[in-house]
């Protein structure tokens, strides 16, 4: 491990990333808000759903996001809202990069008839939109929890990560180490791993902040529906102040505070997706 960080500490992408600051920035972002996920619980006397018997009060020291309609402290409600939506669209994220990866590296080297399935269960997949999908197994099954959902949103979400290491690996293959790996009758797994897979580590790694930021999105979007993992999560505070009236009402600090660390979330994951792709694509540098 300590040779690999010296190693990237040469790299050409470390000085690029060291001269980026946006990425720095939405990074800084992104730690932050996963830190008060984690720390913010301990930071609070109340639960998510522990009536203060303060109704609609403002923001305070008692009460750093207020209180909501129902008398609950909405601090305590986000900070605990951070940790379902994130712990959703991480496993999710990890569970389409996962799969999008494998199935594209198999399709690509292989070719043939394993190459044709996948391509087949891509186009099936991109022609119907995923949230469709979840919609009517929620309807007939009723609410997930954390893990069914994030593997839910996984294995609908792996295609466009497949279809693009499916593609990279095909160009690979045709490339002279890999003939040779094959002449040296090196095995399938081998060839795989070994000659194929660190030339696209770079891309597995944006395509896992993609997948992240997309998660993210529909994970937001299934709570704000009233189908994620819980009540409390960032989209059901979302959903919960627009169904009794927090802006007729008046109450602004009990949509705004889940709603910009919602904004200021998945904007920092596509920032850093532009800015991983400046540095990985020669040709979207700016030096």
């Amino acid at each position: 491990m300590a040779g690999f960080l010296k190693a990237f500490k040469r790299s050409n992408v470390w000085r690029l990333l060291k001269k980026n600051a946006r990425f720095w920035i939405c990074l800084m972002i992104i730690i932050a808000v996963a830190v008060l996920g984690i720390v913010g619980p301990y930071m609070t006397k109340y639960g998510p759903k522990t009536p203060t018997g303060e109704i609609m009060a403002p923001p305070s020291s008692k009460h750093p996001f207020g209180t909501d309609y129902f008398g609950y402290d909405v601090f305590a409600e986000t900070v605990y809202g951070i940790r379902v939506s994130l712990t959703v669209g991480i496993f999710a994220a990890i569970i389409a990069t996962i799969v999008g990866v494998m199935l594209g590296m198999v399709a690509g080297l292989r070719g043939g008839i394993i190459d044709y399935i996948v391509d087949t269960v891509i186009n099936i997949l991109l022609a119907i939109p995923p949230i469709l999908i979840m919609l009517l197994i929620a309807a007939f099954m009723g609410k997930r929890g954390i893990i069914e959902l994030g593997l839910l949103i996984g294995l609908l979400s792996w295609q466009w990560t497949a279809r693009a290491v499916r593609s990279q690996v095909a160009s690979l293959k045709v490339s002279d180490y890999v003939a040779t790996s094959m002449l040296s009758g090196n095995s399938f797994i081998r060839i795989m791993f070994k000659d194929i897979f660190p030339n696209i580590a770079s891309y597995s790694l944006l395509s896992f902040v993609i997948q992240l930021g997309s998660a993210m999105l529909t994970v937001i979007t299934l709570e704000f529906l009233g189908l994620g993992a819980s009540e409390w999560s960032l989209g059901a505070i979302i959903q919960l102040s627009v169904l009794w009236g927090a802006i007729p009402l008046g109450v602004w600090w009990w949509w705004f505070y889940p709603g910009i660390i919602i904004v200021a979330l998945i904007a920092s994951l596509y920032l850093i997706v532009v800015s991983l792709e400046e540095v990985f694509n020669p040709r979207l540098r700016r030096e």
